[in-house]
């Protein structure tokens, strides 16, 4: 069982404008807000206009829509929602279940499964194998 976080203060002190976390080993985010989290083995994602910036994660696994993750390396990143939107530097595994998802990886990435409409797979550098159950994905390099 993850543990889970309560959400950002509502009225922050004058500049602050996220909410910093720590991981150990595992986190839940499930309120709205913006967070900053260091490097993380498992993080979990469950809800909706959740932007998160993190270091080193093991595993990202996001329930919900309308989510932003910006992380370092990426093992593996599981998604079930609409509208989410993942940046990293290399993206080990990628599973989408849902429409209008982005990965966007300046790296490598390893093994891509989509069961979805409309969504979009960038990598910079190789890709594994790509397994695209739905219609109108990409799978593509960015050059």
């Amino acid at each position: 069982m993850l543990p889970e976080v309560d959400g950002p203060d509502r009225d922050p002190a004058p500049g602050a404008s996220d909410a910093a976390l720590t991981c150990d080993g595992e986190l839940r985010i499930d309120q709205p807000g913006e967070y900053r989290v260091g490097d993380c083995d498992e993080l979990e994602i469950a809800g909706r206009d959740i932007e998160v910036l993190a270091g080193e994660v093991g595993s990202l696994v996001i329930r919900g829509d309308e989510n932003d993750v910006e992380t370092a390396s990426l093992g593996s990143v599981d998604i079930e929602g609409q509208g989410n939107e993942i940046d990293a530097t290399v993206v080990g595994a990628v599973d989408i279940a849902g429409d209008r998802n982005s990965v966007d990886s300046r790296g490598d990435v390893g093994a891509v499964t989509i069961q979805g409409n409309d969504n979009e797979v960038e990598y910079g550098g190789n890709v594994g194998s790509v397994d695209d159950g739905g219609d109108r994905n990409e799978v593509r390099q960015e050059r």
